[in-house]
């Protein structure tokens, strides 16, 4: 029985589920980003280059507010406190160094060190709240960003999952649906075994091995005569493919119908005894009264196919195909004695040989005709097995009906299809007249239910004592 679990959900570092890759880390020089410091380089340079060029030269010291703050304010929000700062120590030094003024006259020193420093400690001030704002709004951003990712991986996990359960439910299906199919197979393959004619068993046999074992080339033996002979075999490339014949002395014949064992290509010894001939290879045992019949013999089987349960398989197929063949022997052993047919509406085919046999022996010492109709019943192939049965009691219905008390109408070679109906006393033109009386009735009767049914009668003589030899002969 298959066991369906649930699928965890713990993320795995190493799950397929997370497509996305990490951000590369970005590259730095001793400790700051290597970026942040190529972009404060190139923005001081060219805004000194520009003063020089462009404007008084004095550094932008008239300016306010100051064009640094540009850069002290993007490096702040962009990359945060620590860059800012040494954004704020490289705009503080491109601004004082070389271009302190000299102190007014009129102005104490405290002012001229706070009109000198204003712009830096604005910086200072400006870059620590923004940012530690700046960092504070990253930080967030990151979490967030890791729990949106760490959440895309649960969903692809769940996603994943889900998609797994439902290719197990599919196959689920789809196992049951073949396993009722299997049932449906195997009960319809149990149908074409359970026969009364060792003959129809041995029909039977593909349907119940290709529904249990599904081999690619099998074959059936029989013993006969003290000789195991093929009766069925299936998948045979060419006829001399495999030996038709298995006499006593061979050791595959003494392994298998002697020891009556199971050999199959896995185990040393029995490849050696099988010698080519095949892959597996058991005794036809019949499970009741133990006695062998024949040999089953697998030669070409696929490879996952050849397990332990095959194996086993292929042995309550042996026993089966032998239980049902000695059934069918002990069956129609009893059906030779017995005096009415599987229908009970007309004689058996048994009995009409005996019968025959004596009426035209009487016919002969008394001088009284003997006629004989055939009867056959056409398009068989449209009407189910189980209704045969009916077929024969509609043609004894309609041998009551049409003939006399002392007609017998008999099975003839338990076909379900041909009939034989013997006409003591009754001479081969009176027959003929019968004949037509029955085929009319029997016509009638299967049109009611088989309407596509077509009745043909032949006449036949079996002995008339006007004919000089007493001889037979047939007419339609």
């Amino acid at each position: 029985m298959a066991v369906l679990t649930a699928p965890r959900l713990a993320m795995d570092p190493a799950s397929p589920a997370e497509t996305d890759a990490p951000p590369r880390p970005a590259r730095r020089l001793a400790g700051w980003r290597l970026i942040a410091l190529l972009e404060i380089g190139v923005f001081l340079i060219a805004a000194l280059l520009l003063d020089h060029y462009l404007f008084a030269g004095d550094r932008f010291a008239a300016v306010q507010p100051h064009p640094f703050w540009i850069i002290i304010l993007l490096t702040a929000a962009q990359y945060g406190t620590g860059e800012a700062l040494l954004a704020t120590i490289a705009c503080s030094i491109a601004l004082l160094a070389g271009n302190i003024p000299d102190q007014p006259i009129d102005q104490d020193i405290y002012s001229f060190y706070l009109d000198l420093f204003r712009n830096p400690i604005l910086w200072l001030l400006t870059v620590i709240f923004v940012g530690e704002i700046g960092r504070r709004h990253r930080n967030r951003i990151a979490d967030l960003s890791h729990r949106l990712s760490h959440s895309e991986r649960q969903v692809g996990v769940l996603d994943e999952a889900y998609r797994k359960l439902a290719e197990a439910k599919t196959r689920l299906e789809v196992r049951v649906a073949g396993q009722m199919k299997t049932v449906v197979a195997l009960y319809e393959a149990a149908r074409a075994i359970d026969r009364q004619a060792p003959e129809e068993v041995l029909a039977g046999v593909d349907q119940i091995i290709r529904t249990i074992l599904d081999p690619q080339q099998y074959s059936v033996f029989m013993l006969q005569n003290g000789v195991l002979r093929p009766l069925v075999t299936e998948g045979w490339e060419k006829p001399d493919q495999y030996r038709r014949e298995f006499t006593a002395d061979s050791p595959l014949f003494h392994a298998v119908i002697g020891q009556q064992r199971l050999l199959h290509a896995a185990q040393p010894a029995d490849l050696g005894i099988l010698n080519g001939e095949g892959v597996i290879a058991g005794p036809l045992l019949a499970a009741d009264t133990g006695e062998v019949y024949g040999m089953l013999k697998i030669e070409r089987i696929g490879f996952l196919d050849f397990t332990l349960s095959t194996l086993e398989n292929f042995r309550v197929t042996c026993d089966w195909i032998a239980t049902a063949y000695a059934h069918a022997l002990r069956f129609s052993k009893a059906e030779a004695g017995a005096a009415y047919g599987t229908s009970r509406a007309l004689f058996a085919a048994g009995f009409r040989e005996r019968q025959t046999r004596v009426i035209t022996d009487l016919a002969r010492r008394t001088g009284f005709p003997v006629s004989a109709l055939r009867l056959s019943v056409q398009g068989s192939e449209k009407v189910p097995e189980a209704r045969r049965p009916a077929i024969s009691a509609a043609v004894g219905k309609a041998v009551q009906a049409t003939l006399r008390d002392s007609d017998l109408a008999f099975e003839h070679q338990k076909s379900g299809w041909d009939f034989e109906v013997l006409l003591p006393a009754t001479p081969h033109r009176h027959a003929t007249v019968a004949a037509e009386k029955l085929r009319h009735e029997l016509t009638a009767l299967l049109a009611k239910e088989h309407p596509g049914l077509q009745v043909s009668i032949a006449v036949r003589r079996l002995y008339d004592p006007s004919d000089g030899n007493g001889g037979t002969g047939a007419q339609d």
